[in-house]
């Protein structure tokens, strides 16, 4: 095989070139070629890519799963773009396993609690004025869009319209530009914050800058603050974006809309790519529809976004 380096630069230059940002992935492919350059390997052969699969026994077998995945678009990339001979790894082999992992749905009464107790752990006088404000609108707008925190982290002041109510998101996880739909009531907390902290600034200034693990710390002050336990399953601030496609589902199902109609735009609004993404959800959404506190759209409906309306 050609000199390493160039053969792996010239794979990530092609991954990038198709659209791929191709972040995570970088690390892996770098781990692979480190593997092989430590191991003289001259040919990738099955007994190779086994031996590479099997070398840390201590990840999960979903991180195993996607790490061979990236080691078979290397693969492919030798065969069928550089004619280089090595082996294929098959698709059905290192499948990941999705049914494992069930989300924490939070309740209709937790989501109440937590934005009771957005501003108690704000008290503590190391928090800044502008992350006494800016945490309690993150976690609003992660439930009320259904957004991922990096998403969000990475929204510029030129990405907000306000006259649109909608986030433009450019830098997502599938590469895929796409709106993001905001309530009329978060849209004025939204704009009431920029224009606070943002008067004549440059717009690709960041409208939140903070870190993602410091957002992670504070929800889970809020939760302990709001009597939520915490395990090493969740709940995570993640679970927000579950929450919020639960939530938007049962509150359609109780309004007796068409879910024909609404699960197209809840594709669209939290950016998957198909409506088989979403069906789990529906699993989820009739185990709590009897356990969930029961509360009236004059107490509750302004925390849940009607998707696609002008309305709450």
């Amino acid at each position: 095989m050609r000199e390493y380096n160039t053969i792996f630069d010239e794979f990530i230059q092609f991954k990038h070139f198709l659209g791929y940002k191709y972040k995570t992935d970088e690390i892996v492919i770098n781990e692979i070629k480190n593997y092989l350059i430590e191991h003289n390997i001259t040919k990738i052969t099955k007994e190779v890519t086994e031996d590479y699969a099997g070398l840390n026994t201590n990840i999960s077998s979903n991180t195993i799963a996607r790490n061979m995945g990236v080691f078979r678009e290397f693969c492919n990339f030798l065969k069928y773009q550089k004619d280089i001979d090595c082996y294929q790894i098959p698709n059905k082999i290192y499948p990941q396993n999705h049914n494992n992992f069930i989300p924490y749905i939070f309740s209709y009464e937790e989501i109440k609690l937590i934005y009771s107790n957005l501003n108690e752990p704000l008290k503590d006088y190391h928090y800044s004025y502008y992350k006494q404000k800016a945490y309690p609108l993150i976690i609003k707008i992660l439930y009320q869009t259904g957004m991922r925190i990096g998403e969000l982290l990475n929204i510029k002041l030129e990405d907000y319209n306000y006259e649109l109510s909608a986030f433009k998101l450019t830098d997502t996880k599938n590469n895929e530009e796409r709106y993001v739909a905001i309530s009329d009531k978060l849209n004025e907390e939204i704009n009431k914050f920029v224009t606070k902290f943002f008067y004549n600034k440059s717009n690709d200034e960041y409208i939140f800058k903070i870190h993602g693990d410091s957002a992670t710390k504070y929800f889970k002050k809020v939760l302990m603050l709001s009597n939520i336990k915490i395990t090493d399953k969740g709940p995570r601030l993640h679970d927000l974006r579950h929450t919020y496609l639960v939530h938007n589902i049962d509150k359609a199902i109780k309004e007796n809309r068409d879910v024909n109609q609404i699960l197209p735009i809840l594709k669209t609004q939290i950016g998957h790519k198909s409506l088989n993404s979403i069906a789990y959800y529906f699993h989820i959404n009739k185990d709590i529809l009897g356990t969930v506190n029961e509360i009236s759209e004059n107490e509750l409906g302004y925390l849940i976004p009607s998707i696609g309306e002008d309305n709450e």
